[in-house]
């Protein structure tokens, strides 16, 4: 049986734009899943390759504002 990607190509994509900003802006994962309201696990979990875990819309929303960007800055 093949085993199927726990992220999609845009996922992926939206997930290392946000570490990079988040890096570059100086935020950490903790302080990022506090404006997100969500656990720092959450974030590492997000962060990880073999993390399940995923932003959702309601959050693109917010990770626009806090890491000051558009959305075409996220989004491939």
């Amino acid at each position: 049986m093949e085993r199927k990607p726990h992220a999609t190509g845009v996922e992926i994509h939206l997930i290392e734009r946000v570490k990079q900003l988040r890096a570059k802006k100086g935020i950490s994962q903790a302080e990022l899943a506090y404006f997100l309201d969500v656990s720092a696990g959450f974030i590492g979990h997000v962060e990880s390759s073999k993390g399940r875990a995923k932003y959702n819309l309601n959050m693109l929303v917010k990770l626009k504002q806090i890491l000051e960007c558009e959305y075409e800055d996220l989004l491939p």
